[in-house]
């Protein structure tokens, strides 16, 4: 008992100091859980107004195969895009969080030498997590009732729906839910590995950041998937009958699978590129995609969904029978999760890479040239992460016999991989503005 009392008294002040330190948090709540929270929500509110109704020729616009049309129904396929939105955000509030708590390795290892034990150090992480979730799971169900009502005419005209759907207070507890679900999920059991392995580690001086990366890439190879077929569960049952529920948890743990097996496959493609001898810029890339393997494959995901996403809504335009603006809702609300995890990729990147830039200018290599190498890197995450969207998007138009010219499919293909491109070195942004205005003695002095 007095433990806990202990801890109460400690918890207020331990919480105010990391909002303060560490607010960056706050911020990716707001960019990368609300958004997912707010897109599960409204895609679920249509899901439960659209109900059990048979779908008609309209829905051949999400150019899926039909046998997976009539497992999952319309409120499936909803449910599911509301759930790859909300993965996409939590894949970059994972990361920030894990890279959040690694700078602060020696505070938590000094409170714990001053008398905190591992419980009570693991519930200081969860309190924060918590914090994070209701933060961003709150302005996501604000966000949530504001695209309801900004897609009810789109939805209502692409459901044939008799008027624009309800709000279903059902639904906004259900989205609440699923994000405080996800926040533990993708950062408490980061929080959970931390207080009750690393900080001891932290004591002893050893170094941990080895073991931060081999923990990083086992949860978002195994432990994502899994977290995935859950949140899809969980966001399904409620609102989808049994069948269609365990059909989408299904899809989702295939699909998640696949994502993070082809992200990592890329990267290690990526370490794998030539590396010609007259090229030295070329091979400085390469080296340096090799060495954050963390920050190359989140962006490769972000890149190769948003692709998916944005080249699934332009082929159902040349499909020629979406009626409405909705497939554009739903691939914008993706490509906003993509962006915050190419953003949070990024900025992570800056930061880690701080010392190796400033090196590098001091050792005479100008800014532009730097410049260059750095949306070199971005342009080989785009090149891959947005063939594979891109391929993807033109399978399912081939797959599921999308009307319209060939021509005109493969150029709308190009067209978003060139997006991708760009989209790659708007999130290369953070980078150049930190290089451009430290001097490499003050990143030299970094740590």
């Amino acid at each position: 008992m007095k433990r806990w009392r202990r801890f109460w008294r400690i918890a207020p002040p331990y919480l105010r100091s990391a909002a303060r330190r560490e607010w960056q948090l706050a911020v990716l709540a707001f960019v990368g859980l609300a958004p997912g929270v707010a897109t599960v929500m409204a895609w679920s509110n249509l899901a439960w107004s659209i109900g059990a109704q048979p779908h008609d020729d309209a829905l051949r616009t999400w150019l899926l195969p039909p046998l997976l049309l009539d497992l999952l129904g319309p409120p499936g396929v909803l449910v599911g895009a509301g759930v790859v939105t909300l993965l996409i955000g939590c894949l970059g509030l994972a990361n920030v969080y894990l890279a959040s708590v690694e700078r602060r390795m020696g505070e938590l290892g000094l409170l714990m030498g001053l008398g905190l034990n591992r419980r009570e150090t693991a519930g200081l992480l969860l309190l924060e997590v918590i914090t994070i979730g209701l933060m961003g799971s709150g302005v996501g169900l604000v966000a949530g009732l504001l695209l309801i009502w900004l897609t009810g005419p789109s939805a209502q005209a692409f459901f044939q729906l008799a008027a624009p759907p309800a709000v279903h207070p059902l639904v906004l507890v259900n989205g609440v839910a699923v994000g405080m679900l996800a926040a533990l999920l993708f950062m408490g059991l980061s929080a959970l590995v931390v207080a009750f392995e690393l900080p001891s580690l932290a004591l002893r001086g050893r170094q941990h950041s080895e073991l931060l990366d081999a923990w990083q890439e086992w949860r978002t190879t195994l432990t994502g998937t899994l977290f995935a077929g859950l949140l899809a569960l969980v966001a399904g049952l409620p609102i989808l009958e049994v069948r269609a529920a365990l059909v989408l948890t299904a899809l989702a743990l295939a699909l998640s699978a696949m994502l993070s097996l082809g992200g990592w496959l890329l990267t290690r493609l990526y370490w794998r590129l030539p590396k010609p001898a007259g090229t030295p810029l070329w091979a400085l890339a390469v080296q340096g995609l090799a060495r954050h393997p963390r920050h190359t494959a989140g962006m490769t995901l972000a890149l190769t969904t948003g692709s998916y996403s944005v080249g699934l809504a332009a082929l159902t335009w040349l499909d020629g029978l979406a009626d409405s603006a909705f497939p554009f809702w739903v691939a914008a609300m993706v490509l906003v999760a993509g962006a915050s995890l190419v953003l949070t990729a990024a900025s992570l990147a800056a930061l880690e890479r701080r010392r190796e830039y400033g090196l590098l200018i001091a050792l005479g290599a100008r800014r532009s040239r730097l410049w260059r190498l750095i949306l070199l890197e971005y342009a080989i995450v785009a090149a891959g992460g947005g063939t594979l969207g891109a391929i993807m998007a033109l399978g399912n138009w081939a797959l599921s016999h999308g009307r319209g010219a060939w021509w005109l499919a493969i150029g709308i293909a190009v067209a978003d991989l060139l997006g991708a491109l760009l989209s790659a070195w708007a999130g290369a942004a953070p980078v150049l503005w930190l290089v451009t205005r430290r001097s490499p003695a003050v990143a030299l002095r970094d740590r």
